[in-house]
Protein backbone atom coordinates (compact mmCIF):
# COMPACT_ATOMS: atom_id res chain seq x y z
CA UNK A 1 0.00 0.00 0.00
CA UNK A 2 2.77 2.33 0.56
CA UNK A 3 5.87 3.33 -1.72
CA UNK A 4 9.16 4.71 -0.41
CA UNK A 5 7.72 8.46 -0.83
CA UNK A 6 4.40 7.67 1.51
CA UNK A 7 7.07 5.88 3.85
CA UNK A 8 9.01 8.45 4.39
CA UNK A 9 6.03 10.71 4.78
CA UNK A 10 4.78 8.85 7.59
CA UNK A 11 7.82 8.35 9.44
CA UNK A 12 8.15 12.43 8.93
CA UNK A 13 4.50 12.60 10.49
CA UNK A 14 4.02 9.79 13.06
CA UNK A 15 7.17 9.12 14.20
CA UNK A 16 7.31 12.77 16.04
CA UNK A 17 4.97 13.03 19.56
CA UNK A 18 6.07 17.20 18.81
CA UNK A 19 4.82 17.11 15.53
CA UNK A 20 2.00 15.05 15.71
CA UNK A 21 0.84 17.50 18.38
CA UNK A 22 1.69 21.14 16.60
CA UNK A 23 -1.02 19.28 13.63
CA UNK A 24 -3.48 18.87 16.04
CA UNK A 25 -3.15 22.31 17.96
CA UNK A 26 -3.70 23.95 14.07
CA UNK A 27 -6.38 21.53 13.36
CA UNK A 28 -8.13 22.71 17.26
CA UNK A 29 -7.34 26.77 16.40
CA UNK A 30 -8.55 26.35 12.51
CA UNK A 31 -11.87 24.77 13.51
CA UNK A 32 -12.15 25.98 17.24
CA UNK A 33 -15.58 27.64 16.52
CA UNK A 34 -17.01 24.63 15.05
CA UNK A 35 -16.17 22.34 17.44
CA UNK A 36 -17.86 24.19 20.53
CA UNK A 37 -21.11 23.54 18.61
CA UNK A 38 -20.69 19.80 18.28
CA UNK A 39 -22.32 17.48 20.79
CA UNK A 40 -20.87 14.23 21.63
CA UNK A 41 -23.63 11.74 22.42
CA UNK A 42 -23.22 8.53 23.29
CA UNK A 43 -19.91 7.47 22.31
CA UNK A 44 -19.28 3.27 21.69
CA UNK A 45 -15.60 2.19 22.98
CA UNK A 46 -15.00 -1.71 21.66
CA UNK A 47 -11.89 -2.19 23.50
CA UNK A 48 -10.91 -5.53 25.24
CA UNK A 49 -8.10 -8.37 24.03
CA UNK A 50 -7.57 -8.49 20.50
CA UNK A 51 -8.88 -11.55 18.63
CA UNK A 52 -11.91 -11.02 19.55
CA UNK A 53 -14.10 -9.93 17.08
CA UNK A 54 -13.62 -6.15 17.58
CA UNK A 55 -12.74 -5.60 13.78
CA UNK A 56 -15.99 -7.48 12.67
CA UNK A 57 -17.82 -5.63 15.40
CA UNK A 58 -17.00 -2.10 14.51
CA UNK A 59 -18.09 -2.48 10.99
CA UNK A 60 -21.37 -3.80 11.83
CA UNK A 61 -21.59 -1.02 13.78
CA UNK A 62 -20.04 1.51 11.75
CA UNK A 63 -22.30 0.12 8.38
CA UNK A 64 -25.53 0.44 10.30
CA UNK A 65 -25.40 3.63 12.47
CA UNK A 66 -24.40 7.43 12.22
CA UNK A 67 -20.71 6.52 13.09
CA UNK A 68 -17.82 8.17 12.46
CA UNK A 69 -14.61 6.83 13.32
CA UNK A 70 -10.69 7.01 12.63
CA UNK A 71 -9.43 5.74 9.21
CA UNK A 72 -6.79 4.93 7.46
CA UNK A 73 -7.63 8.03 5.37
CA UNK A 74 -6.85 10.17 8.35
CA UNK A 75 -2.95 9.39 7.74
CA UNK A 76 -0.25 10.32 8.21
CA UNK A 77 -1.69 12.92 9.59
CA UNK A 78 -4.56 11.61 11.95
CA UNK A 79 -4.63 14.25 14.81
CA UNK A 80 -5.26 16.94 11.93
CA UNK A 81 -8.43 14.94 9.53
CA UNK A 82 -10.30 17.99 8.46
CA UNK A 83 -6.85 19.71 7.01
CA UNK A 84 -5.29 16.70 5.39
CA UNK A 85 -8.36 15.49 4.06
CA UNK A 86 -7.73 19.27 1.79
CA UNK A 87 -4.30 18.42 1.91
CA UNK A 88 -4.41 14.97 0.73
CA UNK A 89 -7.39 14.86 -1.74
CA UNK A 90 -9.21 11.87 -2.38
CA UNK A 91 -6.99 9.30 -2.93
CA UNK A 92 -8.23 5.71 -3.96
CA UNK A 93 -7.16 2.59 -2.88
CA UNK A 94 -8.82 -0.82 -3.93
CA UNK A 95 -9.77 -2.86 -1.14
CA UNK A 96 -7.39 -5.43 0.05
CA UNK A 97 -6.86 -8.35 2.57
CA UNK A 98 -5.39 -6.67 5.48
CA UNK A 99 -2.13 -8.14 6.75
CA UNK A 100 -4.05 -10.83 9.33
CA UNK A 101 -4.59 -13.37 6.90
CA UNK A 102 -8.45 -13.34 8.14
CA UNK A 103 -10.50 -12.91 5.09
CA UNK A 104 -11.44 -9.72 6.13
CA UNK A 105 -10.62 -6.55 3.99
CA UNK A 106 -9.77 -3.25 3.93
CA UNK A 107 -9.21 0.59 2.28
CA UNK A 108 -8.47 3.67 2.89
CA UNK A 109 -12.05 4.77 4.46
CA UNK A 110 -12.55 1.26 6.78
CA UNK A 111 -12.92 2.08 10.44
CA UNK A 112 -9.52 1.07 11.91
CA UNK A 113 -7.84 1.45 15.55
CA UNK A 114 -6.03 4.64 14.67
CA UNK A 115 -7.10 6.70 17.58
CA UNK A 116 -3.95 4.81 19.72
CA UNK A 117 -1.68 7.83 17.96
CA UNK A 118 -3.74 10.32 19.84
CA UNK A 119 -2.81 8.90 23.09
CA UNK A 120 0.60 7.88 22.42
CA UNK A 121 1.05 11.34 21.51
CA UNK A 122 0.04 13.10 24.60
CA UNK A 123 0.57 10.05 27.35
CA UNK A 124 2.96 7.65 25.88
CA UNK A 125 5.81 8.82 27.66
CA UNK A 126 3.19 8.02 31.04
CA UNK A 127 2.37 4.20 29.45
CA UNK A 128 3.85 3.18 26.46
CA UNK A 129 7.16 1.76 28.25
CA UNK A 130 9.92 -0.31 26.51
CA UNK A 131 8.22 -3.76 26.57
CA UNK A 132 4.86 -3.81 28.47
CA UNK A 133 1.75 -1.10 28.93
CA UNK A 134 0.41 0.70 32.38
CA UNK A 135 -2.72 1.29 32.75
CA UNK A 136 -2.84 4.68 34.11
CA UNK A 137 -5.13 7.54 34.77
CA UNK A 138 -5.39 10.19 32.02
CA UNK A 139 -4.71 13.56 32.65
CA UNK A 140 -7.60 15.93 32.93
CA UNK A 141 -5.70 18.34 30.14
CA UNK A 142 -5.51 14.99 27.80
CA UNK A 143 -9.05 13.82 28.57
CA UNK A 144 -9.99 17.47 27.52
CA UNK A 145 -7.59 17.21 24.23
CA UNK A 146 -9.40 13.96 22.96
CA UNK A 147 -12.92 15.24 23.37
CA UNK A 148 -11.72 17.93 20.76
CA UNK A 149 -10.08 14.73 19.12
CA UNK A 150 -13.47 13.38 18.62
CA UNK A 151 -14.99 15.87 17.81
CA UNK A 152 -12.87 16.51 14.67
CA UNK A 153 -13.49 13.06 13.33
CA UNK A 154 -17.08 13.71 13.61
CA UNK A 155 -16.51 17.26 11.82
CA UNK A 156 -15.19 15.34 8.95
CA UNK A 157 -17.00 12.57 8.57
CA UNK A 158 -20.72 14.78 9.05
CA UNK A 159 -21.18 11.56 11.68
CA UNK A 160 -23.27 12.28 14.97
CA UNK A 161 -21.58 9.39 17.22
CA UNK A 162 -18.38 8.42 17.83
CA UNK A 163 -16.99 5.04 16.89
CA UNK A 164 -13.87 3.61 18.55
CA UNK A 165 -11.97 0.48 18.31
CA UNK A 166 -8.73 0.67 20.60
CA UNK A 167 -7.87 -2.28 22.54
CA UNK A 168 -5.30 0.05 24.68
CA UNK A 169 -8.11 1.60 26.21
CA UNK A 170 -8.56 -1.01 28.59
CA UNK A 171 -5.46 0.74 30.23
CA UNK A 172 -8.18 4.13 31.03
CA UNK A 173 -11.49 2.50 30.92
CA UNK A 174 -11.62 5.18 34.33
CA UNK A 175 -10.67 8.05 32.71
CA UNK A 176 -12.97 7.69 29.85
CA UNK A 177 -16.40 6.54 31.69
CA UNK A 178 -15.79 9.56 34.46
CA UNK A 179 -15.39 11.87 30.79
CA UNK A 180 -18.40 10.11 29.00
CA UNK A 181 -20.76 9.24 31.19
CA UNK A 182 -23.17 8.01 29.12
CA UNK A 183 -20.55 5.94 26.51
CA UNK A 184 -21.07 2.14 25.99
CA UNK A 185 -17.77 0.16 26.81
CA UNK A 186 -17.94 -2.64 24.63
CA UNK A 187 -15.65 -5.88 25.70
CA UNK A 188 -16.05 -8.54 23.32
CA UNK A 189 -14.33 -11.93 24.37
CA UNK A 190 -14.11 -15.62 23.30
CA UNK A 191 -13.64 -19.15 24.86
CA UNK A 192 -10.41 -18.29 26.24
CA UNK A 193 -7.91 -21.16 24.82
CA UNK A 194 -9.39 -20.01 21.20
CA UNK A 195 -8.79 -16.66 21.56
CA UNK A 196 -5.32 -17.69 23.12
CA UNK A 197 -4.38 -19.83 19.89
CA UNK A 198 -5.76 -16.69 17.62
CA UNK A 199 -3.24 -14.73 19.38
CA UNK A 200 -0.64 -17.06 19.19
CA UNK A 201 -0.87 -17.47 15.32
CA UNK A 202 -1.23 -13.74 15.06
CA UNK A 203 1.84 -13.56 16.44
CA UNK A 204 3.76 -15.80 14.61
CA UNK A 205 2.66 -14.61 11.63
CA UNK A 206 3.01 -11.10 12.13
CA UNK A 207 6.19 -11.60 13.21
CA UNK A 208 7.35 -12.94 10.14
CA UNK A 209 5.85 -10.28 7.74
CA UNK A 210 8.20 -7.58 9.86
CA UNK A 211 11.18 -9.95 9.34
CA UNK A 212 10.43 -9.18 5.46
CA UNK A 213 9.38 -5.55 5.83
CA UNK A 214 11.16 -3.75 8.80
CA UNK A 215 8.85 -0.79 7.59
CA UNK A 216 5.91 -2.52 9.01
CA UNK A 217 6.96 -3.15 12.48
CA UNK A 218 7.68 0.62 12.86
CA UNK A 219 4.47 1.26 10.94
CA UNK A 220 2.44 -0.44 13.38
CA UNK A 221 4.24 0.73 16.59
CA UNK A 222 3.44 4.57 15.37
CA UNK A 223 -0.17 3.33 15.64
CA UNK A 224 -0.10 2.01 19.06
CA UNK A 225 -0.44 -1.43 18.16
CA UNK A 226 1.42 -3.95 20.74
CA UNK A 227 -1.12 -6.91 20.76
CA UNK A 228 1.15 -9.30 18.75
CA UNK A 229 4.31 -9.14 16.61
CA UNK A 230 8.00 -8.17 16.70
CA UNK A 231 6.61 -5.24 18.96
CA UNK A 232 4.18 -7.06 20.93
CA UNK A 233 3.85 -5.62 24.84
CA UNK A 234 1.60 -7.01 27.33
CA UNK A 235 -0.50 -5.37 29.16
CA UNK A 236 0.77 -4.73 32.88
CA UNK A 237 -2.11 -6.46 34.69
CA UNK A 238 -1.91 -8.88 37.81
CA UNK A 239 -0.98 -12.27 36.67
CA UNK A 240 -0.47 -11.13 33.27
CA UNK A 241 3.11 -12.22 31.70
CA UNK A 242 6.51 -10.35 32.54
CA UNK A 243 8.17 -8.85 29.33
CA UNK A 244 10.65 -11.17 27.83
CA UNK A 245 8.76 -14.30 28.55
CA UNK A 246 8.28 -16.29 25.28
CA UNK A 247 5.45 -15.43 23.58
CA UNK A 248 5.98 -18.33 21.16
CA UNK A 249 3.63 -20.72 23.74
CA UNK A 250 0.16 -20.82 24.10
CA UNK A 251 0.19 -20.26 27.85
CA UNK A 252 1.82 -17.10 27.47
CA UNK A 253 -1.54 -16.00 25.58
CA UNK A 254 -3.62 -17.66 28.00
CA UNK A 255 -2.04 -15.79 30.88
CA UNK A 256 -2.72 -12.55 28.89
CA UNK A 257 -6.50 -13.54 28.67
CA UNK A 258 -7.06 -14.22 32.00
CA UNK A 259 -5.34 -11.24 33.35
CA UNK A 260 -7.11 -8.61 31.07
CA UNK A 261 -9.97 -10.07 31.28
CA UNK A 262 -9.85 -10.76 35.73
CA UNK A 263 -8.64 -6.84 35.48
CA UNK A 264 -11.75 -5.72 33.58
CA UNK A 265 -14.41 -8.20 36.02
CA UNK A 266 -12.91 -5.92 38.57
CA UNK A 267 -13.48 -2.70 37.33
CA UNK A 268 -14.29 0.09 39.15
CA UNK A 269 -18.55 1.08 39.93
CA UNK A 270 -18.39 3.78 37.63
CA UNK A 271 -16.64 1.53 34.82
CA UNK A 272 -19.03 -1.27 35.52
CA UNK A 273 -22.32 0.98 35.30
CA UNK A 274 -21.00 1.47 31.46
CA UNK A 275 -18.87 -1.93 30.70
CA UNK A 276 -20.50 -4.49 27.99
CA UNK A 277 -19.18 -7.74 28.12
CA UNK A 278 -20.00 -9.68 24.59
CA UNK A 279 -19.58 -13.37 24.13
CA UNK A 280 -18.62 -13.26 20.85
CA UNK A 281 -18.67 -17.03 20.77
CA UNK A 282 -22.54 -16.67 21.77
CA UNK A 283 -23.48 -13.78 18.97
CA UNK A 284 -21.82 -16.07 16.36
CA UNK A 285 -23.83 -18.65 17.22
CA UNK A 286 -27.02 -17.39 17.62
CA UNK A 287 -27.06 -13.90 15.40
CA UNK A 288 -30.82 -13.29 15.33
CA UNK A 289 -31.04 -13.67 18.92
CA UNK A 290 -28.20 -11.61 19.82
CA UNK A 291 -27.98 -9.13 16.97
CA UNK A 292 -31.09 -6.99 17.92
CA UNK A 293 -29.97 -6.85 21.34
CA UNK A 294 -27.05 -5.57 20.56
CA UNK A 295 -28.43 -2.76 18.44
CA UNK A 296 -30.91 -1.64 21.29
CA UNK A 297 -27.93 -1.51 23.65
CA UNK A 298 -25.87 0.68 21.12
CA UNK A 299 -28.98 2.36 19.47
CA UNK A 300 -28.01 1.54 16.35
CA UNK A 301 -29.06 -0.79 13.53
CA UNK A 302 -27.11 -4.29 12.96
CA UNK A 303 -27.01 -6.39 10.62
CA UNK A 304 -25.53 -9.66 11.67
CA UNK A 305 -25.34 -11.89 8.59
CA UNK A 306 -21.44 -10.47 8.48
CA UNK A 307 -20.86 -12.98 11.81
CA UNK A 308 -19.24 -16.34 11.02
CA UNK A 309 -17.44 -19.04 13.50
CA UNK A 310 -14.12 -19.44 13.67
CA UNK A 311 -12.95 -23.27 13.23
CA UNK A 312 -12.24 -24.28 16.46
CA UNK A 313 -8.44 -25.73 17.29
CA UNK A 314 -7.03 -27.95 19.78
CA UNK A 315 -3.66 -27.82 21.75
CA UNK A 316 -1.87 -28.13 25.26
CA UNK A 317 -1.93 -26.17 27.70
CA UNK A 318 -1.24 -25.74 31.34
CA UNK A 319 -4.16 -27.34 33.51
CA UNK A 320 -4.02 -24.83 35.56
CA UNK A 321 -4.00 -21.93 33.39
CA UNK A 322 -7.25 -23.52 31.46
CA UNK A 323 -9.22 -23.98 34.58
CA UNK A 324 -8.56 -20.81 36.07
CA UNK A 325 -9.36 -19.13 32.59
CA UNK A 326 -12.12 -21.30 32.55
CA UNK A 327 -13.94 -19.56 35.99
CA UNK A 328 -12.89 -16.46 33.97
CA UNK A 329 -14.52 -16.92 31.13
CA UNK A 330 -18.11 -18.12 33.45
CA UNK A 331 -18.03 -14.88 35.36
CA UNK A 332 -17.86 -13.23 31.81
CA UNK A 333 -20.62 -15.06 30.11
CA UNK A 334 -22.63 -14.62 33.55
CA UNK A 335 -22.33 -10.76 32.66
CA UNK A 336 -22.91 -10.87 29.22
CA UNK A 337 -25.95 -13.41 30.27
CA UNK A 338 -27.18 -10.67 33.43
CA UNK A 339 -27.50 -7.89 30.37
CA UNK A 340 -28.53 -10.32 26.52
CA UNK A 341 -30.62 -12.62 28.61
Amino acid sequence: MYGRADKLLHRIALGSPALLEATFDIERALHGKQLKTLEIRRPVFIAGLARAGTSILTRLLHAGGDFAAPAYRQLPFPLAPNSWARLGGKRHVEARERGHGDGLTHDLDSPEAIEEVFWRAFEGNRYLKRRELLPIAPEKATLAAFRDYMRLVLLSQGGTRYLSKNNNNILRLEGLASSFPDAVLLHPFREPLQQALSLLTQHRRAVALAAEDPFRRRFMSWLGHHEFGADQRPFRFDGAPEPGEDAGHVDYWLRLWDAVHRALLAAPAAVQERQFFLDYDALCAAPRVYGPRLAVMVEAPIDPSALRVADRREAVADAGLLARAGETHARLHARFRGVFG
